[in-house]
C-alpha cells in the first residue's frame, strides 16, 4: 500500500499568504517537532476541481499544521478564537466560524458559509473539522452537521465535487520528535436519490460522512484498551516498515488470544524489574548489543551537543508544555507556539554572533549539530531504553523478542479471521452466547502503565 513522506507532497498553494504560512511556518513547525510525517494512500488526493476535505481532529491546532502542509491549496474553516491575538494571526489562517462556546458576531457564520460556497464554486479546496474540536480519547467526538449542510447546499447546483476523509494518527501526540501518519480515505459518494426530501438528503450525507471518517479513525471502547493497542502497535513497528495506523486498525475491535496469553506470561517478569520504557514499552535490542553501543556512542554526543547549543528554546518549549495546556491534546500545540518562535530567534542570535565575531565556521558547526540532533533524537531515545534494558536485564531479552514475534505474526494488516476473538475491557462474557472469551481486565488491561503520560 502506498505510503509517502510529507516532503513528497508538492502541490502549490493558492496565494502568497498561503505559501508563506504553509511552506515556511507550518513546515518549519512540523519539521522541528516531529521526526517523520507519512501519508497513507496519497493517490486518493484530488489534483484539481472543487474538493471538501473532512479531517479528524486529535491533537489541537497542530493537526491543522500537518494537514495544511500536505494540502497547501486548502482553505481551512477555523475558530474565531484562534485569531484574536498577534500570535494566533501569525500561525492560523482560514475562514473564521464561531462555535457555540466562542464569542463571535451574529453574522459571522452566515458570512463564513457564503465564503465556503464561493470558494467551492471557483473550484477551490475547503477543509472542515466536523467534530469542531479535538480529543485524544478512545473515540471521535460527535460530528456536527455543518459539513453535511455545506455539501448539501453545493450539490443543489448539480456540479460535481470530491469529498475526501482524512485521519491522523500520532505515535505519541505530546512527545517531541514523535511520528505521525495521515490517512487518506476513499472519497465519499455524493450521488443521492431524487426521491429524498431535503432533510433526508442531509441525514444521508451526514451518515456517509460519519462512515467515511470512521474508516480512517481508530475507535475503541475505553482509554484502557486504547493504551494497550498503542503499546502493541509500538511493538509491532519496531525495526519494521509497518504502518502504525494499520496495526491499530487491526487491533481496533479485537486482540488475538495468543498475544493476550503471551503478555500474561511476560507481565509478571516485567513488574519484577526496574525497566525503562519508550511509549509505555520496555524495549530491548533487536540485534547485537555491541552494535547498539556503537550507535549510542555515535549519536549520543551529537544529540547532546545539539541540545546544549539550543538549550534556551528547548527549555522554553518544555516550560510552555507544563504551564499552559488544559489537556493532553494541546501540549504539543503550546510547545510549538512557544518553541518555534524561540528557535527562530535563537538561530538569528547565533547568526548575529557569528557575523559580529567573524567566526562563520562556528555557526556552521552549530547548524550541523542542531540538524543532526533533531534527526537523531528519536532514534537515540529508543537506543538508550533498549540498551539499558538489554544490559541490565539480559535474562528477559529472549522473552521480549519472543513476545514481539507473536505480535508481528498476529497483527498482519488484514483484519478479520477466525483467530480473532473479542477482547473486552468492562464486559465479561457475551450476551446471548455461552462461549467464553478472553478479556482484558485488571492486571492484564495494560502493557505496564509507565512512561506514557504527558
Amino acid at each position: 500500500m502506498p505510503r509517502r513522506s510529507l516532503s513528497t507532497e508538492r502541490r502549490r498553494p493558492a496565494s502568497t499568504s498561503h505559501w508563506i504560512t504553509n511552506h515556511f511556518l507550518h513546515r518549519f513547525c512540523n519539521g522541528l517537532y516531529f521526526s517523520r510525517i507519512s501519508v497513507l494512500w496519497p493517490e486518493r488526493l484530488p489534483r484539481t476541481g472543487p474538493t471538501i476535505y473532512l479531517g479528524l481532529h486529535r491533537n489541537g491546532a497542530v493537526d491543522g499544521f500537518i494537514y495544511h502542509a500536505i494540502l497547501p491549496r486548502a482553505n481551512f474553516m477555523i475558530s474565531t478564537q484562534l485569531r484574536r491575538n498577534l500570535v494566533g494571526r501569525l500561525f492560523f489562517t482560514g475562514i473564521e466560524v464561531a462555535r457555540d462556546r466562542d464569542k463571535g458576531e451574529p453574522g459571522t457564520n452566515l458570512e463564513a458559509l457564503n465564503q465556503c460556497m464561493e470558494l467551492l464554486r471557483r473550484g477551490g479546496e475547503l477543509f472542515i473539522f466536523p467534530e469542531g474540536t479535538s480529543t485524544l480519547g478512545p473515540r471521535h467526538l460527535p460530528f456536527k452537521r455543518g459539513a453535511a449542510r455545506i455539501l448539501a447546499n453545493y450539490l443543489e447546483s448539480g456540479s460535481p465535487i470530491k469529498v475526501v476523509p482524512l485521519g491522523i494518527t500520532y505515535e505519541c501526540p505530546w512527545a517531541f520528535r514523535s511520528r505521525v501518519e495521515v490517512v487518506v480515505g476513499a472519497p465519499v459518494a455524493t450521488d443521492l436519490s431524487d426521491t429524498l426530501h431535503p432533510l433526508g438528503r442531509l441525514k444521508e450525507l451526514k451518515c456517509r460522512i460519519q462512515s467515511a471518517l470512521e474508516s480512517v479513525a481508530v475507535n475503541v471502547e475505553s482509554e484502557q484498551y486504547q493504551q494497550m493497542i498503542h503499546r502493541l502497535a509500538c511493538v509491532a513497528t519496531l525495526g519494521t516498515k509497518r504502518s502504525y495506523f494499520k496495526t491499530l486498525k487491526v487491533l481496533e475491535r479485537s486482540i488475538p488470544e495468543k498475544i493476550l496469553l503471551d503478555w500474561r506470561a511476560l507481565r509478571p517478569e516485567i513488574e519484577k524489574r526496574k525497566l525503562w520504557h519508550h511509549q509505555g514499552v520496555p524495549l530491548f535490542p533487536l540485534g547485537p548489543a555491541w552494535l547498539y553501543l556503537l550507535a549510542l556512542g555515535a549519536t549520543g554526543p551529537l544529540v547532546g551537543l545539539g541540545a546544549l547549543l539550543n538549550l534556551p528554546p528547548l527549555l522554553g518549549a518544555w516550560w510552555a508544555g507544563k504551564k499552559f495546556p488544559d489537556g493532553p491534546n494541546v501540549v504539543s500545540l503550546w510547545r510549538v507556539l512557544v518553541g518555534a518562535p524561540l528557535s527562530l530567534l535563537w538561530v538569528a542570535v547565533m547568526a548575529m554572533i557569528a557575523i559580529v565575531s567573524g567566526r562563520w565556521p562556528w555557526f556552521g558547526l552549530y547548524a550541523l549539530a542542531t540538524f543532526s540532533g533533531l534527526k537523531l533524537c528519536y532514534r537515540l531515545k529508543k537506543l538508550t531504553v533498549a540498551l539499558h534494558n538489554g544490559l541490565r536485564y539480559p535474562e528477559l531479552h529472549p522473552q521480549f523478542l519472543a513476545f514481539r514475534e507473536t505480535v508481528l505474526r498476529e497483527t498482519v494488516h488484514e483484519p478479520g479471521g477466525a483467530r480473532f476473538r473479542r477482547a473486552l475491557i468492562s464486559v465479561v462474557g457475551d450476551q446471548g452466547s455461552t462461549e467464553s472469551r478472553p478479556t482484558v481486565q485488571g492486571p492484564d488491561a495494560r502493557l505496564e502503565n509507565r512512561g506514557n503520560s504527558p
